[in-house]
């Protein structure tokens, strides 16, 4: 009998202190899908790491890259050379809740997606 307090005791510690860790998992998962979902469908495939979380899940930053064809320079074109593009995208989070979102590179989808700052940080 004193053996099932104990476990029960110890089960409901590990839960409490392990609900916590789901939150920066979370976050970087709706990070990367705030990524993919804005990034454009004209642009090749894009491939990306997996999310970068800060302490607690309050900031995430999501890198990927995607190859752009380069033509050669020259008149007659022999190989067409590719080249990886970075692309990265930078959210913040308060708690559980998307509080910014950004595109970090490439310089396209930077000024497209800018950083906006909360209208409730004003003090």
């Amino acid at each position: 009998m004193k053996h099932r307090t104990f476990y029960a005791v110890a089960a409901a510690a590990v839960l409490t202190c392990t609900a916590g860790c789901t939150t920066p998992y979370r976050n970087g998962q709706e990070c990367k899908t705030k990524m993919v979902e804005t990034y454009p469908a004209t642009l090749p495939k894009l491939s990306y790491e997996i999310p970068r979380v800060s302490y607690q899940g309050t900031r995430v930053v999501v890198e990927g890259s995607y190859t752009e064809k380069i033509p050669p320079a020259g008149v007659t074109p022999i190989k067409v050379t590719s080249v990886p593009v970075q692309a990265a995208v930078e959210c913040t989070f308060e708690g559980g809740n998307l509080k910014t979102f950004q595109w970090l590179t490439p310089a396209s989808l930077a000024e497209k997606y800018p950083l906006k700052p909360g209208t409730d940080d004003t003090e």
